[in-house]
Protein backbone atom coordinates (compact mmCIF):
# COMPACT_ATOMS: atom_id res chain seq x y z
CA UNK A 1 0.00 0.00 0.00
CA UNK A 2 2.91 2.32 0.70
CA UNK A 3 4.04 1.95 -2.92
CA UNK A 4 0.55 2.96 -4.08
CA UNK A 5 0.55 6.03 -1.85
CA UNK A 6 4.00 7.08 -3.06
CA UNK A 7 2.93 6.62 -6.68
CA UNK A 8 -0.17 8.74 -6.09
CA UNK A 9 1.96 11.44 -4.49
CA UNK A 10 4.44 11.41 -7.38
CA UNK A 11 1.64 11.68 -9.96
CA UNK A 12 0.05 14.52 -8.00
CA UNK A 13 3.28 16.51 -7.90
CA UNK A 14 3.85 15.98 -11.63
CA UNK A 15 0.36 17.15 -12.59
CA UNK A 16 0.55 20.04 -10.13
CA UNK A 17 3.79 21.21 -11.75
CA UNK A 18 2.15 21.30 -15.18
CA UNK A 19 -0.93 23.12 -13.89
CA UNK A 20 1.24 25.58 -11.95
CA UNK A 21 3.18 26.33 -15.16
CA UNK A 22 0.10 27.53 -17.01
CA UNK A 23 -1.43 29.18 -13.92
CA UNK A 24 1.62 31.41 -13.45
CA UNK A 25 1.22 32.70 -16.99
CA UNK A 26 -2.53 33.10 -16.46
CA UNK A 27 -1.89 35.46 -13.54
CA UNK A 28 0.91 37.36 -15.29
CA UNK A 29 -1.17 37.61 -18.46
CA UNK A 30 -4.09 39.10 -16.57
CA UNK A 31 -1.78 41.73 -15.09
CA UNK A 32 -0.45 42.93 -18.44
CA UNK A 33 -3.15 41.98 -20.92
CA UNK A 34 -4.10 45.56 -21.80
CA UNK A 35 -0.52 46.65 -22.53
CA UNK A 36 -0.27 46.61 -26.30
CA UNK A 37 2.08 48.31 -28.68
CA UNK A 38 0.28 50.44 -31.23
CA UNK A 39 1.47 53.06 -33.67
CA UNK A 40 -1.36 55.60 -34.00
CA UNK A 41 -0.25 58.77 -35.72
CA UNK A 42 3.16 57.40 -36.68
CA UNK A 43 4.24 56.83 -40.24
CA UNK A 44 4.87 53.20 -41.21
CA UNK A 45 8.55 52.50 -41.77
CA UNK A 46 8.99 48.77 -42.39
CA UNK A 47 9.16 47.33 -45.89
CA UNK A 48 7.42 43.95 -45.92
CA UNK A 49 7.33 41.01 -48.27
CA UNK A 50 4.26 38.87 -47.55
CA UNK A 51 4.74 35.25 -48.58
CA UNK A 52 1.67 33.07 -49.08
CA UNK A 53 2.54 29.41 -49.73
CA UNK A 54 -0.34 27.74 -51.56
CA UNK A 55 -0.99 24.23 -52.83
CA UNK A 56 -4.26 23.83 -54.74
CA UNK A 57 -5.95 26.68 -52.87
CA UNK A 58 -8.22 27.94 -55.67
CA UNK A 59 -11.20 27.89 -53.30
CA UNK A 60 -9.82 30.52 -50.91
CA UNK A 61 -6.73 32.17 -52.43
CA UNK A 62 -8.71 35.08 -53.91
CA UNK A 63 -10.13 36.03 -50.51
CA UNK A 64 -6.75 35.73 -48.84
CA UNK A 65 -5.00 37.93 -51.39
CA UNK A 66 -7.82 40.49 -51.30
CA UNK A 67 -7.53 40.85 -47.51
CA UNK A 68 -3.79 41.46 -47.74
CA UNK A 69 -4.08 43.94 -50.60
CA UNK A 70 -6.74 45.83 -48.60
CA UNK A 71 -4.43 46.34 -45.60
CA UNK A 72 -4.27 49.81 -44.10
CA UNK A 73 -0.62 50.14 -45.01
CA UNK A 74 1.17 52.08 -47.79
CA UNK A 75 1.06 49.88 -50.88
CA UNK A 76 4.59 50.84 -51.86
CA UNK A 77 5.91 49.45 -48.57
CA UNK A 78 4.79 45.85 -49.02
CA UNK A 79 5.00 43.24 -51.74
CA UNK A 80 2.68 40.26 -51.86
CA UNK A 81 3.97 37.00 -53.31
CA UNK A 82 1.92 33.82 -53.60
CA UNK A 83 4.05 30.68 -53.88
CA UNK A 84 1.98 28.37 -56.09
CA UNK A 85 3.56 25.10 -54.99
CA UNK A 86 2.95 22.11 -57.28
CA UNK A 87 -0.56 23.33 -58.02
CA UNK A 88 -2.88 21.39 -60.30
CA UNK A 89 -5.70 23.94 -60.19
CA UNK A 90 -6.18 27.66 -60.89
CA UNK A 91 -4.44 28.92 -57.74
CA UNK A 92 -1.74 30.87 -59.64
CA UNK A 93 -4.16 32.53 -62.07
CA UNK A 94 -6.64 33.49 -59.36
CA UNK A 95 -3.87 34.91 -57.17
CA UNK A 96 -2.61 37.10 -60.02
CA UNK A 97 -6.15 38.20 -60.79
CA UNK A 98 -6.62 39.25 -57.15
CA UNK A 99 -3.46 41.37 -57.20
CA UNK A 100 -0.54 39.19 -56.09
CA UNK A 101 2.78 38.44 -57.67
CA UNK A 102 3.12 34.69 -58.14
CA UNK A 103 6.11 32.37 -57.94
CA UNK A 104 5.23 29.02 -59.52
CA UNK A 105 7.16 26.04 -58.21
CA UNK A 106 7.23 22.50 -59.57
CA UNK A 107 9.21 19.99 -57.54
CA UNK A 108 7.65 16.61 -56.85
CA UNK A 109 10.54 15.38 -54.69
CA UNK A 110 10.55 18.20 -52.13
CA UNK A 111 6.91 18.99 -51.64
CA UNK A 112 5.17 21.05 -49.01
CA UNK A 113 5.15 24.41 -47.28
CA UNK A 114 8.65 24.35 -45.70
CA UNK A 115 10.34 23.55 -49.01
CA UNK A 116 8.22 26.15 -50.80
CA UNK A 117 9.23 28.83 -48.30
CA UNK A 118 12.91 27.94 -48.52
CA UNK A 119 12.75 27.99 -52.33
CA UNK A 120 10.97 31.35 -52.48
CA UNK A 121 13.21 33.05 -49.90
CA UNK A 122 16.31 31.98 -51.83
CA UNK A 123 14.95 33.91 -54.82
CA UNK A 124 14.24 37.17 -52.98
CA UNK A 125 16.49 40.22 -52.92
CA UNK A 126 16.36 40.64 -49.15
CA UNK A 127 17.96 44.08 -49.38
CA UNK A 128 14.56 45.36 -50.53
CA UNK A 129 12.79 44.45 -47.30
CA UNK A 130 12.92 44.97 -43.56
CA UNK A 131 10.75 41.99 -42.67
CA UNK A 132 9.16 38.83 -44.04
CA UNK A 133 5.57 37.92 -43.21
CA UNK A 134 4.19 34.40 -43.74
CA UNK A 135 0.45 33.88 -44.14
CA UNK A 136 -1.34 30.69 -45.15
CA UNK A 137 -3.44 30.65 -48.29
CA UNK A 138 -6.70 29.93 -46.44
CA UNK A 139 -6.25 32.96 -44.21
CA UNK A 140 -7.45 36.55 -44.14
CA UNK A 141 -5.70 39.30 -42.21
CA UNK A 142 -7.01 42.30 -40.30
CA UNK A 143 -6.54 45.68 -41.96
CA UNK A 144 -4.18 46.78 -39.16
CA UNK A 145 -2.03 43.63 -39.28
CA UNK A 146 0.99 45.16 -41.01
CA UNK A 147 0.82 48.35 -38.93
CA UNK A 148 0.87 46.24 -35.77
CA UNK A 149 3.88 44.29 -37.01
CA UNK A 150 5.60 47.54 -38.01
CA UNK A 151 5.24 48.80 -34.42
CA UNK A 152 6.65 45.56 -33.05
CA UNK A 153 9.66 45.72 -35.35
CA UNK A 154 10.25 49.34 -34.33
CA UNK A 155 10.27 48.06 -30.74
CA UNK A 156 13.20 45.81 -31.60
CA UNK A 157 11.31 42.52 -31.83
CA UNK A 158 12.70 40.09 -34.39
CA UNK A 159 10.26 37.17 -34.54
CA UNK A 160 6.58 37.88 -33.93
CA UNK A 161 3.49 35.66 -33.94
CA UNK A 162 0.14 37.27 -34.79
CA UNK A 163 -3.17 36.48 -33.10
CA UNK A 164 -4.84 33.38 -34.51
CA UNK A 165 -8.47 34.39 -34.97
CA UNK A 166 -11.26 32.04 -36.10
CA UNK A 167 -12.96 32.98 -39.36
CA UNK A 168 -15.89 30.54 -39.02
CA UNK A 169 -16.38 30.88 -35.25
CA UNK A 170 -20.17 30.78 -35.40
CA UNK A 171 -20.57 27.73 -37.65
CA UNK A 172 -21.29 25.16 -34.93
CA UNK A 173 -20.42 24.20 -31.34
CA UNK A 174 -16.92 23.02 -32.31
CA UNK A 175 -15.93 26.22 -34.09
CA UNK A 176 -17.42 28.29 -31.25
CA UNK A 177 -15.21 26.51 -28.73
CA UNK A 178 -12.20 27.04 -31.00
CA UNK A 179 -11.94 30.64 -29.84
CA UNK A 180 -10.83 29.41 -26.41
CA UNK A 181 -7.36 28.03 -27.34
CA UNK A 182 -6.50 31.26 -29.17
CA UNK A 183 -7.67 33.38 -26.27
CA UNK A 184 -5.77 31.52 -23.55
CA UNK A 185 -2.62 31.54 -25.68
CA UNK A 186 -2.58 35.08 -27.00
CA UNK A 187 -4.36 36.96 -24.22
CA UNK A 188 -2.97 35.10 -21.20
CA UNK A 189 -0.16 32.60 -21.79
CA UNK A 190 1.95 34.54 -24.28
CA UNK A 191 1.70 37.97 -22.57
CA UNK A 192 2.66 36.24 -19.33
CA UNK A 193 5.72 34.73 -20.99
CA UNK A 194 6.71 38.15 -22.30
CA UNK A 195 6.86 39.48 -18.73
CA UNK A 196 9.57 36.91 -17.96
CA UNK A 197 11.43 37.39 -21.26
CA UNK A 198 10.48 33.93 -22.54
CA UNK A 199 9.63 32.89 -26.09
CA UNK A 200 6.18 32.22 -27.51
CA UNK A 201 5.78 29.18 -29.76
CA UNK A 202 5.11 29.98 -33.40
CA UNK A 203 1.80 28.92 -34.97
CA UNK A 204 3.04 28.62 -38.57
CA UNK A 205 0.60 31.26 -39.83
CA UNK A 206 0.56 35.04 -39.36
CA UNK A 207 4.26 35.16 -38.50
CA UNK A 208 6.66 38.06 -39.01
CA UNK A 209 10.46 37.91 -39.01
CA UNK A 210 12.99 40.69 -39.33
CA UNK A 211 15.04 40.38 -42.49
CA UNK A 212 18.15 39.84 -40.34
CA UNK A 213 16.61 36.64 -38.96
CA UNK A 214 15.77 35.45 -42.48
CA UNK A 215 19.27 36.28 -43.72
CA UNK A 216 20.77 34.18 -40.93
CA UNK A 217 18.46 31.19 -41.04
CA UNK A 218 16.45 31.29 -44.25
CA UNK A 219 13.83 28.62 -43.80
CA UNK A 220 15.56 25.40 -42.83
CA UNK A 221 12.79 23.85 -40.75
CA UNK A 222 11.44 20.94 -42.79
CA UNK A 223 9.48 18.85 -40.27
CA UNK A 224 5.72 18.25 -40.58
CA UNK A 225 5.16 21.08 -38.10
CA UNK A 226 7.79 23.51 -39.30
CA UNK A 227 6.59 26.19 -36.89
CA UNK A 228 7.67 24.17 -33.83
CA UNK A 229 11.05 23.46 -35.37
CA UNK A 230 11.70 27.07 -36.39
CA UNK A 231 10.71 28.23 -32.90
CA UNK A 232 13.28 25.89 -31.37
CA UNK A 233 15.95 26.83 -33.91
CA UNK A 234 15.57 30.50 -33.03
CA UNK A 235 15.47 29.78 -29.31
CA UNK A 236 18.74 27.84 -29.49
CA UNK A 237 20.29 30.96 -31.02
CA UNK A 238 18.95 33.13 -28.20
CA UNK A 239 16.33 34.86 -30.35
CA UNK A 240 13.11 35.55 -28.43
CA UNK A 241 9.87 35.02 -30.32
CA UNK A 242 7.09 37.33 -29.19
CA UNK A 243 3.36 37.60 -29.84
CA UNK A 244 1.18 40.48 -30.97
CA UNK A 245 -2.48 40.13 -30.02
CA UNK A 246 -3.27 43.24 -32.07
CA UNK A 247 -1.92 41.67 -35.29
CA UNK A 248 -4.91 39.49 -36.17
CA UNK A 249 -5.31 36.82 -38.81
CA UNK A 250 -8.50 34.90 -39.52
CA UNK A 251 -8.33 31.25 -40.50
CA UNK A 252 -11.01 28.60 -40.80
CA UNK A 253 -10.90 25.85 -38.20
CA UNK A 254 -12.17 22.34 -38.80
CA UNK A 255 -15.97 22.32 -38.65
CA UNK A 256 -16.27 18.71 -37.49
CA UNK A 257 -14.34 16.33 -35.28
CA UNK A 258 -13.67 14.07 -38.26
CA UNK A 259 -12.12 16.89 -40.31
CA UNK A 260 -10.10 18.07 -37.34
CA UNK A 261 -8.58 14.68 -36.59
CA UNK A 262 -5.92 14.65 -39.32
CA UNK A 263 -4.87 18.20 -38.51
CA UNK A 264 -4.44 17.50 -34.81
CA UNK A 265 -2.64 14.25 -35.52
CA UNK A 266 -0.14 16.20 -37.63
CA UNK A 267 0.34 18.85 -34.94
CA UNK A 268 0.90 16.24 -32.23
CA UNK A 269 3.32 14.15 -34.27
CA UNK A 270 5.24 17.22 -35.34
CA UNK A 271 5.59 18.40 -31.76
CA UNK A 272 6.85 14.97 -30.66
CA UNK A 273 9.22 14.83 -33.64
CA UNK A 274 10.67 18.24 -32.74
CA UNK A 275 11.01 17.21 -29.10
CA UNK A 276 12.85 14.03 -30.07
CA UNK A 277 15.24 15.99 -32.29
CA UNK A 278 15.99 18.96 -30.06
CA UNK A 279 15.51 18.01 -26.40
CA UNK A 280 19.21 17.30 -25.88
CA UNK A 281 20.58 20.68 -27.05
CA UNK A 282 17.76 22.52 -25.29
CA UNK A 283 18.45 20.71 -22.02
CA UNK A 284 22.23 20.96 -22.32
CA UNK A 285 22.30 24.66 -23.15
CA UNK A 286 19.50 25.38 -20.69
CA UNK A 287 21.40 23.83 -17.79
CA UNK A 288 24.97 24.81 -18.57
CA UNK A 289 24.58 28.39 -19.81
CA UNK A 290 22.18 28.50 -17.84
CA UNK A 291 19.20 29.67 -19.91
CA UNK A 292 15.59 29.91 -18.73
CA UNK A 293 14.68 30.67 -22.35
CA UNK A 294 15.83 27.26 -23.55
CA UNK A 295 14.52 25.29 -20.57
CA UNK A 296 11.14 26.94 -21.10
CA UNK A 297 11.13 25.97 -24.79
CA UNK A 298 11.82 22.38 -23.74
CA UNK A 299 8.90 22.60 -21.32
CA UNK A 300 6.62 23.91 -24.08
CA UNK A 301 7.58 21.02 -26.33
CA UNK A 302 7.22 18.35 -23.67
CA UNK A 303 4.07 19.40 -21.83
CA UNK A 304 0.69 17.92 -22.83
CA UNK A 305 -1.99 20.03 -24.46
CA UNK A 306 -4.44 21.87 -22.22
CA UNK A 307 -7.18 19.34 -22.97
CA UNK A 308 -4.96 16.33 -22.34
CA UNK A 309 -3.79 17.87 -19.06
CA UNK A 310 -7.42 18.37 -18.09
CA UNK A 311 -8.11 14.70 -18.82
CA UNK A 312 -5.07 13.65 -16.78
CA UNK A 313 -6.36 15.69 -13.85
CA UNK A 314 -9.83 14.19 -14.12
CA UNK A 315 -8.37 10.68 -14.22
CA UNK A 316 -6.16 11.48 -11.23
CA UNK A 317 -9.14 12.81 -9.26
CA UNK A 318 -11.13 9.68 -10.06
CA UNK A 319 -8.22 7.49 -8.93
CA UNK A 320 -7.94 9.37 -5.64
CA UNK A 321 -11.69 8.98 -5.03
CA UNK A 322 -11.48 5.22 -5.63
CA UNK A 323 -8.44 4.78 -3.38
CA UNK A 324 -10.01 6.90 -0.64
CA UNK A 325 -13.18 4.80 -0.80
CA UNK A 326 -11.01 1.73 -0.13
CA UNK A 327 -9.59 3.33 2.99
CA UNK A 328 -6.21 4.56 1.73
CA UNK A 329 -4.81 7.77 3.21
CA UNK A 330 -4.97 9.94 0.08
CA UNK A 331 -7.11 12.83 1.36
CA UNK A 332 -4.31 15.33 0.73
CA UNK A 333 -3.99 14.25 -2.88
CA UNK A 334 -7.76 14.18 -3.33
CA UNK A 335 -7.91 17.82 -2.23
CA UNK A 336 -4.97 18.66 -4.51
CA UNK A 337 -6.69 17.03 -7.49
CA UNK A 338 -9.84 19.06 -6.83
CA UNK A 339 -7.84 22.31 -6.65
CA UNK A 340 -5.96 21.49 -9.86
CA UNK A 341 -9.21 20.76 -11.66
CA UNK A 342 -10.69 24.06 -10.46
CA UNK A 343 -7.60 25.99 -11.61
CA UNK A 344 -7.84 24.50 -15.08
CA UNK A 345 -11.56 25.21 -15.34
CA UNK A 346 -10.82 28.79 -14.29
CA UNK A 347 -8.09 29.03 -16.94
CA UNK A 348 -10.49 28.10 -19.74
CA UNK A 349 -13.39 30.18 -18.42
CA UNK A 350 -11.24 33.31 -18.10
CA UNK A 351 -9.93 32.79 -21.61
CA UNK A 352 -13.46 32.49 -22.95
CA UNK A 353 -14.71 35.47 -20.96
CA UNK A 354 -11.98 37.68 -22.43
CA UNK A 355 -13.50 37.08 -25.87
CA UNK A 356 -16.88 38.38 -24.65
CA UNK A 357 -18.73 35.67 -26.55
CA UNK A 358 -22.49 35.45 -27.13
CA UNK A 359 -24.68 33.11 -25.07
CA UNK A 360 -24.59 30.34 -27.69
CA UNK A 361 -20.82 30.08 -27.26
CA UNK A 362 -21.20 29.63 -23.50
CA UNK A 363 -23.83 26.97 -24.17
CA UNK A 364 -21.34 25.14 -26.40
CA UNK A 365 -19.39 24.33 -23.23
CA UNK A 366 -21.88 21.49 -22.73
CA UNK A 367 -19.95 19.64 -25.45
CA UNK A 368 -16.62 19.80 -23.60
CA UNK A 369 -16.85 16.18 -22.30
CA UNK A 370 -17.33 14.99 -25.89
CA UNK A 371 -14.38 17.07 -27.02
CA UNK A 372 -12.14 15.75 -24.23
CA UNK A 373 -13.00 12.14 -25.12
CA UNK A 374 -12.35 12.82 -28.80
CA UNK A 375 -9.03 14.55 -28.13
CA UNK A 376 -7.90 11.66 -25.95
CA UNK A 377 -8.70 9.24 -28.77
CA UNK A 378 -6.77 11.36 -31.27
CA UNK A 379 -3.77 11.53 -28.94
CA UNK A 380 -3.72 7.76 -28.44
CA UNK A 381 -3.99 7.20 -32.18
CA UNK A 382 -1.16 9.65 -32.75
CA UNK A 383 1.11 7.77 -30.37
CA UNK A 384 0.33 4.50 -32.14
CA UNK A 385 1.02 5.93 -35.62
CA UNK A 386 4.03 8.18 -34.97
CA UNK A 387 5.93 6.82 -37.96
CA UNK A 388 3.17 7.83 -40.41
CA UNK A 389 4.09 11.36 -41.57
CA UNK A 390 1.49 11.58 -44.34
CA UNK A 391 0.21 15.13 -44.80
CA UNK A 392 -3.55 15.33 -45.45
CA UNK A 393 -5.15 18.61 -46.44
CA UNK A 394 -7.97 19.82 -44.18
CA UNK A 395 -11.14 20.61 -46.11
CA UNK A 396 -12.33 24.24 -46.03
CA UNK A 397 -15.51 26.01 -46.99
Amino acid sequence: MELVTVSVAFAGVAIASLVAYQTVFLLLGLCVRNRRLTSPGTSPQSRFVVLVPAHNEAKLIGQSVASIVACDYPRDLFELIVIADNCGDDTAALARQAGANVFERHDLTQRGKPFALNWAISRLDLNRYDAVVIVDADTGIHRQFLRAMDARLANGEQAIQGYFGVANHDENWLTRLSVVPASVKFRLHFPGKRVLGLSCPLAGNGMCFSVDVIRRFGWRAFSITENWEYYVMLTLQGIVTTSAAEAIIYSQVARSLKLGETQRLRWMKGQIETLAQYWRPLLKQGLFEPSALKLDALTELARPSHVNLLFMTLAYLALCVVLWSFGLDVQTWLVLASVLLALQALYFLVGLALERPPLRTWLALANVPLYIAWKLGVSLRGLLTLSDRTWIKTDRN
